[in-house]
């Protein structure tokens, strides 16, 4: 049962994060730019984020929306990247969003590959399973671990060096 349960939500985590990354890269959604007017902490279910207010343009620069809305760190009077996802509304984009939104498909293909190694197990092909960890589920936790280390230092660089 369990590896039904990994195997589904493998599935649906590389599914949802794959699609935030094409849209991170470029490939899904309608590209923008927010001009930031305010932000403001806000506090949902006793968790602070940071909300943006701004004028939405598009790539061609024309006024989608007056007080777009995005969960974003943002100088205020900046202008950011954006993008309109069909699932999520508004994301930004930069390598920041490229790194996590991969790391995370990683991390979705890595509970993939280990639900495929206890099934197999639980099948009784133990030499498949073996292999399937060696070859498989080891070289995405190295990606996991690689993405993860270059996302955090990216979120260090853009708070400690921008101004």
């Amino acid at each position: 049962m369990a590896a039904l349960v990994g195997l589904v939500f493998g599935v649906v985590v590389t599914g949802y994060c794959g699609l935030m990354l094409a849209g991170a890269v470029g490939l899904s959604g309608t590209a923008g730019r927010l001009h930031v007017d305010s932000c403001a902490v806000v506090r949902t279910n006793n968790k602070p984020t940071i909300e943006c207010h701004g004028q939405l343009l598009s790539a061609d620069g024309r006024l989608i929306d007056t007080d777009a809305v995005i969960e974003a760190d943002a100088r205020i009077g900046s202008t950011i990247a954006v993008r309109d996802q069909p699932l999520t509304g508004l994301e930004t984009l930069g390598f920041r969003a490229i790194v996590g939104w991969a790391t995370l498909t990683v991390v979705g293909l890595l509970v993939l590959a280990f639900s495929i190694v206890q099934a197999l197990t639980l099948c009784g092909w133990d030499a498949a399973a073996t292999a399937g960890s060696r070859y498989g589920a080891a070289p995405l936790a190295v990606a996991v671990g690689v993405g993860g280390l270059i996302y955090v230092l990216t979120v260090l660089y853009e708070h400690v060096f921008k101004p």
